[in-house]
């Protein structure tokens, strides 16, 4: 009976190798000098400051493959850091320009749907607020605080796990703070808690996000630019990026989303909503017009990307019909198949693209946008 010989004996590999031991102290570095600087400095608020940080955390989860991650970290991100330069800089420029701050329309709007008063005054009465913290508020000075690091922790998460749709979505990101910045600069506008407290032209209403933070007793890190721990610029309130940028990770995320998380994302835009306008941070006009600004940028993205994706693969299409074709080709400058393999191979071309055109999903998968037909089901 004839027995096998056993082969050589695999070496052991153990679970922790040498890149994955690398990986995880690069990680619980960050992660420890994350916890030293929230309890010496403070929250991370200001733009600067958390984009240093998610860049610090990049380069933690990048350390097994730096010389390969590291340029692209510089160039993928260096759009986002200079949209953050000009917003620390728009109220100053505002300034400069000799623009006035303003309320009035907004106000009107408001009113218009609302009636008299103000939808804020209103909800703040309802809900009895008088100063005092109220146990929702909690939640709400929750939802707030999450604009200022979640469209730019899924960028992160993106850009190191799902490299294509990052770029799908810093294109979004660049183009809604684009237009939103400028808006800052050519529209400053004071929010309703500002000219309820300090023009005194509105009823009482309470700035609820810092009741809250007030109560919490949180520190706020300054930011490296600026000093002092206001969340930015005062005056930047049309439109409401709050409001935009939430929308924007809706629709973003939205196609091909299983039902519970688009019932999660349906339910932090509207939680954001209402968030700003019981605050006082928002008027009711400023949320509407962030989110036009939202769906314009994912209308206006989509095409773009749709339209660069499908422009090569018609010109390829068209320039092997003509290579098929034969002399014309050639005067074209381009060679000429073989008259026996041009005929068959033109007759399978043609009725592809017959084909192709009576079949609106094949036209769809030609021009697929780069990246992929879209986000996998979650």
């Amino acid at each position: 009976m004839f027995t096998p010989r056993p082969g050589p004996a695999r070496p052991h590999r153990s679970w922790l190798s040498r890149n994955r031991l690398v990986g995880l102290l690069g990680v619980a570095a960050f992660l420890a000098g994350s916890a030293v600087m929230l309890a010496r400095k403070g929250l991370f608020i200001q733009t600067d400051t958390i984009f240093l940080w998610l860049i610090a955390g990049l380069l933690a989860l990048s350390l097994t493959d730096l010389r390969r991650f590291a340029p692209r970290l510089i160039v993928d991100w260096l759009p986002l850091a200079l949209l953050f330069v000009v917003y620390d800089y728009s109220r100053s420029v505002s300034q400069w320009l000799g623009v006035a701050t303003h309320s009035a329309l907004q106000i009107r709007f408001d009113e218009l749907l609302f009636g008299k008063p103000l939808l804020t005054v209103r909800l703040q009465h309802w809900l009895g607020q008088t100063r005092v913290v109220r146990w929702w508020e909690y939640p709400m000075f929750g939802v707030y605080m999450t604009h200022f690091f979640l469209a730019l922790a899924i960028a992160a998460v993106l850009w190191r796990f799902a490299y294509p749709r990052f770029r799908q979505f810093r294109l979004r990101l660049v183009a809604l703070y684009t237009v939103g910045f400028a808006t800052y600069v050519l529209y400053p506008a004071d929010p309703p808690w500002i000219v309820s407290q300090k023009l005194h032209q509105l009823p009482t209403i309470y700035r609820t996000v810092f009741e809250v933070w007030g109560k919490i007793g949180l520190r706020a890190a300054g930011s490296i630019v600026e000093h002092g721990n206001e969340l930015g610029n005062q005056v930047a309130a049309v439109p409401s990026m709050h409001a935009a940028t939430s929308l924007l990770i809706c629709l973003f995320f939205w196609r091909g989303a299983r039902p519970w998380l688009r019932a999660l994302l349906a339910s932090y835009v509207l939680a954001m909503a209402v968030t700003l306008v019981y605050s006082g941070e928002h008027y009711v006009f400023d949320v509407v017009l962030g989110w036009i600004y939202a769906v314009a940028v994912m209308a206006v993205a989509g095409a773009f990307e749709r339209r660069r994706a499908g422009e090569p693969a018609r010109g390829s299409r068209a320039r092997r019909l003509a290579a098929l074709a034969g002399p014309s080709a050639v005067l074209a400058g381009q060679p000429a198949v073989p008259p026996a393999q041009a005929g068959g191979e033109l007759a399978i071309a043609q009725a592809e693209q017959a084909r192709g055109a009576a079949s609106p999903v094949a036209d769809a998968r030609e021009r697929e946008p780069v990246g992929g037909r879209g986000p996998a089901r979650l």
